[in-house]
């Protein structure tokens, strides 16, 4: 996950291990749940949630849920009335490279990692791309 300011400049970023999953449609609800979770004991108030994953985002917004995602979609919805404004928008994976990145390296974690204020090269360097 990465968060970014109403500039695009990177506030902070993080590499969470999921337990696997094999629906890639969940692990990205989840993700999207543990953001807004972040967000939320940030107390970020105005929020916008990017995911390269299209159906997700119409699962929320639409209020239409698939059976397997049903608890997740529905926990997203709840919390969203923590904020004062949030939405949920589809993005390119070119456009999420840093976020990507990050999930993919938290596949061989065992433990989440987190920076904030100050990043490492590789990070600034691909958020850098956009």
């Amino acid at each position: 996950m990465v968060a970014r300011d109403w500039q695009g400049r990177v506030m902070g970023a993080w590499a969470v291990p999921n337990s696997s999953c094999s629906h890639a449609k969940l692990e990205e609800a989840m993700a999207l749940r543990i953001a807004m979770l972040v967000a939320k004991q940030n107390g970020w108030r105005r929020v916008e949630f990017e995911t390269d994953c299209m159906q997700v985002v119409n699962e929320i917004n639409r209020e239409e849920d698939e059976v397997v995602r049903f608890t997740m979609t529905s926990d997203i919805r709840k919390l969203k009335s923590s904020f004062d404004e949030c939405c949920f928008t589809f993005t390119k994976r070119v456009n999420n490279f840093v976020s990507h990145t990050l999930a993919k390296m938290a596949k061989h974690m065992k433990c989440s990692t987190e920076w904030k204020g100050s990043f490492p090269g590789w990070l600034l360097e691909r958020s850098s791309r956009l």
